[in-house]
């Protein structure tokens, strides 16, 4: 025989909830630093000789430590180093890169908070429309008691107001 506590559902059947925490720092850390290899190598194709790309994990951390360092060529090989475009161009095509990064984020975030948050009252209800599509005009206004009790109280529920004694 199993004890309740073993036959207890977990609420939560995902995780125990740092598990999509350290996944979600992983890609939003991820994201940053190839948006800024994107602005790297878009400044290098549009003010340079050239794309420029890293190969290899070695030389992506080699070239971010660029980046953060004020120094953006560093760790390239020597035939893409020749490539690259200036700092100001190569910063400027990086923050051009991370601000694209954010506002895009920043949208699927309130696509994602606007039209899937789990236990939205919206969602289950009827719009004017739909409700007079379903129900006719004469089925709402013979239910207006029921769906509106503020506003049209029932007949049993209507009493003459008591006007002060003279």
């Amino acid at each position: 025989m199993t004890s309740p506590s073993q036959r207890r559902r977990d609420p939560q059947p995902l995780s125990r909830g740092w598990e999509v925490a350290v996944a979600g720092a992983g890609g939003v850390l991820l994201a940053v630093v190839l948006a800024a290899l994107t602005g790297l190598g878009l400044a290098a194709a549009l003010w340079g000789g050239g794309w420029v790309w890293p190969h290899g994990t070695e030389t992506i951390t080699k070239v971010i430590a660029g980046l953060l360092h004020g120094d953006p060529g560093r760790g390239l090989p020597p035939d893409q180093l020749h490539r690259l475009a200036g700092p100001t161009a190569t910063y400027a095509c990086v923050a051009v890169a991370e601000l694209a990064l954010c506002s895009g984020a920043a949208v699927v975030g309130l696509l994602i908070s606007r039209y899937l948050r789990p236990g939205d009252a919206r969602s289950g209800m009827a719009t004017r429309g739909e409700a007079e599509q379903a129900l006719g005009i004469s089925q709402l206004r013979a239910a207006r008691t029921v769906i509106r009790p503020d506003r049209y109280p029932s007949k049993t529920d209507r009493r003459p107001r008591a006007r002060g004694r003279r």
